[in-house]
């Protein structure tokens, strides 16, 4: 929660499990030092994880410790990857996804990986909007079966039933990842275009793009401005606000100029990285003068911080903020906040690892 009393919405978190037991591909250990070298690139030092707390197989507790002790969220939307052509269990499983809810029910949503290329897809896709109350599904542009990367594009033949699926059910959400090629994927896979033809295919579903301002990003922007049903998630890009300020500033900058605030969803993408300094630099970042006289770029408002914070990510999932905030009053993370001599914690305080070796 915002000093303000805003609460604070993470669209974007998981559960990983970067330990050898879970590689099922070559190219797995090379997936895990990416994503740790990543937290090492967007995160001020206090806040990198070491090697025993990264390289591990995170727990849903610890994911709740991290996320509603040692930072300000109120509010997370858990996303299993559907990656188990890579990782036993998909490198973020779904079954840690529902434990976690229901351990949090009043703090916890959920989008539930689907891989369209499995013969059950669209029965996957029926039973867990209506068995298991998902707020959305998570796409990966990119698969390696049989020796080889493959296309998962929105307007592949293989995907189509997936989303003509999704667009009769009451899900409201798709959510895809973009702009961070992984392992040796061709980068092409992770370009915009397919999504502005299923923006346009199905204006009745929102097209979350994950990971928005890394690259592609005026393509993003003119995806956004001809449709509003795409949605721009920092996951991720969020933490180049205290790594790189400028380049976020100017991320910022293009969106707000060309779409304002309104479809932009803070992420942090947790466990992988630490969700508190990206909260605070969006809550004290100021849009540099000289790139408004440069670019023309508006003033980040109070009122855009909110918005990209907490208030989009509820609008989106149908929340009203008021009665979010009474669910969660009183709750054992509330009051564990109280209890605390310093809120938030020290970071990564809260996990439970072994002592670093000799």
């Amino acid at each position: 929660m915002l000093d303000d009393g805003t609460l604070v919405v993470d669209s974007v978190s998981h559960c990983f499990n970067h330990t050898p037991e879970n590689h099922k591909h070559a190219n797995a250990q090379r997936w895990d030092d990416e994503t740790f070298d990543l937290g090492n690139k967007l995160l001020p030092d206090s806040h990198v994880p070491s090697e025993e707390v990264f390289y591990r197989d995170h727990s849903p507790e610890e994911l709740a410790r991290l996320l509603f002790l040692e930072s300000q969220i109120d509010y997370t939307v858990y996303h299993s990857l559907p990656l188990d052509d890579y990782f036993h269990d998909g490198y973020v499983s779904r079954e840690k996804g529902f434990t976690f809810r229901e351990q949090n029910p009043n703090r916890v949503g959920m989008y539930v990986d689907i891989n369209p290329l499995e013969d059950d897809a669209v029965d996957q896709v029926e039973h867990f909007v209506k068995e298991k109350d998902v707020d959305g599904i998570k796409l990966y542009p990119a698969r390696y079966q049989n020796g080889q990367d493959l296309s998962l594009q929105l307007n592949e033949r293989s995907v189509q039933p997936v989303l003509d699926k999704a667009d009769d059910l009451d899900v409201d959400t798709v959510a895809i990842h973009k702009f961070i090629p992984f392992a040796k994927a061709p980068t092409k896979y992770f370009r915009i275009d397919d999504v502005e033809e299923a923006a346009n295919k199905y204006p009745d579903l929102n097209f979350e793009v994950i990971h928005v301002g890394f690259s592609f990003l005026e393509e993003t922007i003119w995806a956004m401005a001809s449709n509003d049903n795409v949605y721009a998630n920092l996951e991720n890009s969020a933490c180049l606000v205290n790594t790189r300020p400028r380049k976020f500033a100017k991320i910022m900058g293009e969106l707000l100029y060309w779409v304002g605030s309104d479809r932009v969803l803070f992420a942090s993408g947790a466990t992988a990285l630490h969700p508190q300094p990206p909260i605070e630099g969006i809550w004290n970042m100021e849009m540099p003068e000289e790139l408004q006289a440069q670019y023309d770029y508006p003033e980040i408002t109070k009122e855009d911080k909110k918005n990209i914070l907490g208030r989009n990510g509820l609008e989106l999932l149908g929340k009203d903020p008021d009665q979010v905030r009474r669910d969660i009053e009183g709750d054992r993370w509330a009051k564990a906040r109280e209890e605390l001599d310093q809120y938030p914690t020290e970071p990564w305080s809260t996990y439970e690892v072994p002592a670093p070796k000799p």
